[in-house]
């Protein structure tokens, strides 16, 4: 459920509007890195994490905050374009804006491309769409940070500094929890690499070029276990193909296994702490409709 307080999450004073600059800022209500694609990518994410209800409810936090800064950037996008209502002049700078939205905001990023959801990141796995989210907070700081430097209006600038700084608290949230999940850096998903190939650095641009780059060298080589190999078509003996003979095993997964987890979590042992002592429909996803998935997982402990 939610409910919406007729307040903004900070106030947006324009001293003077700037129908271009609203033009850019359009790109933080639905752009690629804008306050809405978060808030639907870290939200739907907290809807489908039914495995770690802690984690969960930092993702619902932060994703509904998101909806708070784009009314924030819907705000000062709107004292913005105000003059295209009026001014034909002005409205020239966006005819799209103008006339199809009205001189409002609509889901179009700076370049009048509509929202996607193919903006979002979104694959199940919480270790992966945690790293997907501190990655999208980065983005996100760099693009106020480039909007800041295009405006001298203070209340802008003041508005977009307290949205940028937010990028930088979130950024902590989803590392804090990413660390506290206590996996190993390298731990993705469920299967092992293979040993040998995963340790392989493939020096494949090699040369030199015109703007006198050369074959470099550096830490990305040789950290964490990494050593560099050249390509058989430059004499070298390329990657070590051999070593793959299947799957090598279980991945070590950390704390996320154990976490509280919701009632409609496929997990057995979820559906064994849970299971209704009556046949109920409705108190356990797993239970209500389909007796053979509910025998399935139980054969899995």
């Amino acid at each position: 459920m939610y409910h919406h307080i007729k307040k903004l999450m900070y106030t947006v004073n324009v001293g003077t509007p700037d129908v271009k600059f609203g033009k850019l800022l359009l790109e933080q209500f639905g752009g690629a890195n804008g306050e809405l694609a978060a808030a639907m990518q870290y939200t739907v994410q907290g809807w489908n994490c039914v495995d770690d209800l802690a984690r969960r409810d930092l993702l619902l936090d932060i994703g509904t905050e998101e909806l708070s800064h784009l009314e924030v950037v819907g705000a000062l996008i709107r004292m913005h374009l105000k003059h295209l209502k009026t001014d034909r002049e002005a409205a020239d700078a966006d005819p799209l804006v103008t006339i199809a939205g009205g001189g409002g905001v609509n889901l179009y990023n700076s370049a009048g491309n509509p929202w996607t959801a193919d903006y979002l990141k979104i694959t199940g796995e919480l270790d992966v769409d945690l790293r997907s989210n501190i990655a999208a907070e980065s983005r996100a700081k760099i693009v106020y940070e480039r909007l800041i430097d295009h405006t001298d209006d203070p209340g802008s600038i003041d508005t977009l500094q307290f949205l940028m700084t937010r990028e930088i608290t979130h950024l902590k949230a989803f590392t804090a929890a990413l660390e506290s999940m206590e996996k190993p850096p390298f731990s993705i998903g469920c299967l092992k690499p293979t040993p040998g190939i995963v340790d392989q650095y493939f020096n494949a641009s090699t040369g030199d070029g015109d703007e006198g780059e050369t074959d470099m060298r550096g830490p990305w080589q040789t950290s964490f276990g990494l050593h560099p190999v050249d390509s058989t078509m430059n004499g070298g003996t390329g990657l070590s193909i051999g070593d793959i003979h299947g799957t090598e095993g279980k991945e070590e997964r950390g704390k996320q296994d154990n976490a509280p987890k919701a009632k409609t979590s496929p997990f057995a042992e979820s559906l064994s702490q849970t299971q209704p002592s009556t046949n109920k429909p409705g108190l356990n996803e797993a239970s209500s409709t389909n007796g053979n998935h509910k025998k399935a997982q139980t054969a899995k402990v």
